[in-house]
């Protein structure tokens, strides 16, 4: 589940019109959220709230041997009005990420907009003060977040995000950590700049980390018609390929490394059964939606695909293999998730003596039915199932995933609503040496077991984390 300041920052981006999933970075996106989820660890509690429609406040108090916190803080120049901040309110689909439907790539949009977005300035007064006014209301938008981690030695992780026009984007990342107690070295620190560049036909990263003196580079390309000359032929397209690539170096520590990868995915209108699509049939193009993904690293010999599929709105399967050219060693990865619809809201309150069978009676009664009280449209007998990924679905009120690698190392994660509260609760069974410290599910692969021909024994790590936002 993600934190409250991490859907905070998915808002932001929404409003400001950037696609964050046009990057190589979310090549494999769907098979991480299906495969590389994490458990709770042990008990965590989140209090966190929108207090004003520019500033958030997020607190955390957890049990992990010791009692440890974080206190976050976030400012936007943009508001975020319209977002649901309630955790009663928060769609579980967008906080719970599981199957994400990958959509056609779309052109950025060329005009500026900020009037829009910061305020009308159209009744402010005449002169000067005018563009002083349209000046400061055509101010970039900014996003500020800080968190530091309790208690000593202290960690304190800030972000600095800045769009620079309608296709870049600048972000600094700075991580400081104190020194222990007695010391009096200076904090270790470093700093992430990432300067992005999304044009939705392709997009490039540019990195810079002060750790080692690390540049990096990362770059997606989308094949099929360019979105800023052709948005009709884009919106009827029935699939997407893509390639990207990424290369890092430090010339500190002479570190070199790279990758490249292959996405093909089925997109919204191979499912829709859009009748230009179909022909006379009026069915889907494809069945289920699903997405494949080929990844390989030159230098160390590694070898992964994954198959990702959608087989019903509240069903989806994940795997993975991976193989080392150079080691002979592979890797076989298996999930899927599950989700559980809620209870409809009957379109008309009880409070009305309305019981949402009114239809059946007229009909009985041989009285013609309106069209908005047709039993096809009935909270009861919905005409259209909501497909999972949907901007405006939140209808689902769990969801259970779960994974099991070839060493038998499994995790179970539940995610849902009690009440008001959003709740994540999981647990990590795997072969190992039992050892007191370990509450967390180790990598996927690990083949560490009791030594001396003793049986393994089974190592158990059971969390629960639990989000209330105001």
């Amino acid at each position: 589940m993600l934190d409250f300041m991490d859907y905070i920052q998915l808002a932001f981006a929404e409003a400001t019109g950037w696609n964050g999933e046009n990057s190589y970075s979310s090549l494999t996106a769907t098979a991480q959220s299906l495969l590389d989820f994490s458990t709770p660890e042990r008990l965590r509690v989140h209090l966190s709230s929108l207090s004003t429609p520019h500033f958030a406040t997020s607190y955390t108090l957890g049990t992990v041997g010791l009692i440890d916190g974080s206190v976050s803080y976030l400012f936007s120049t943009v508001p975020f009005e319209n977002t649901a901040s309630k955790s009663a309110l928060i769609p579980l689909r967008k906080i719970a990420p599981g199957y994400r439907q990958v959509q056609p790539p779309v052109a950025p949009v060329e005009d500026w907009g900020w009037d829009s977005l910061l305020g009308d300035i159209n009744s402010v007064g005449s002169g000067n003060k005018i563009d002083n006014e349209v000046e400061s209301t055509r101010r970039k938008a900014t996003l500020l977040h800080a968190t530091l981690h309790l208690p000593p030695p202290t960690t304190l992780n800030a972000l600095f995000l800045r769009r620079l026009s309608p296709t870049m984007q600048l972000s600094l990342a700075v991580c400081s950590t104190q020194g222990p107690p007695l010391s009096k070295s200076a904090p270790q620190a470093s700093l992430l700049t990432q300067l992005s560049h999304n044009t939705g036909k392709y997009s490039n990263e540019y990195l810079f980390s002060t750790d080692n003196t690390l540049f990096g580079w990362r770059g997606l390309w989308n094949f099929g018609p360019d979105p800023r000359k052709s948005q009709d032929q884009s919106s009827a397209r029935l699939s997407l390929l893509s390639a990207g690539a990424e290369a890092y170096y430090s010339p500190v520590s002479s570190l070199v490394g790279m990758s490249t990868g292959l996405r093909f995915s089925t997109l919204p209108a191979a499912t829709e059964g859009s009748p230009s699509l179909t022909g006379n049939h009026g069915g889907p193009i494809s069945t289920f939606p699903y997405t494949l993904t080929l990844t390989l690293t030159p230098l160390t010999g590694s070898l992964s695909t994954t198959y990702s599929v959608r087989a019903s709105p509240n069903l989806a399967f994940c795997s993975r293999f991976g193989f080392n050219v150079y080691s002979w060693e592979s890797e076989m990865v298996a999930g899927c998730e599950l989700w559980r619809q809620g209870r409809k809201t009957p379109a008309r309150s009880s409070l009305d003596g309305d019981d949402g069978l009114e239809w059946a009676r007229r009909k009985m009664r041989g009285e013609a039915l309106p069209i908005h009280e047709s039993p096809s449209t009935t909270p009861f007998e919905p005409a259209t199932t909501p497909l999972l990924g949907e901007k405006e679905d939140g209808a689902g009120e769990s969801v259970v995933k779960i994974r099991v690698d070839q060493s038998w190392n499994v995790r179970l994660l539940w995610e849902g609503r009690i009440k008001e509260l959003l709740v994540s609760a999981g647990i990590g069974l795997g072969p190992g040496s039992f050892s007191p410290s370990c509450s967390s599910v180790p990598a996927a692969g690990s083949t560490s077991s009791a030594g001396g021909g003793h049986p393994p024994s089974y190592w158990r790590g059971v969390g629960v984390s639990i989000l209330y936002s105001s």
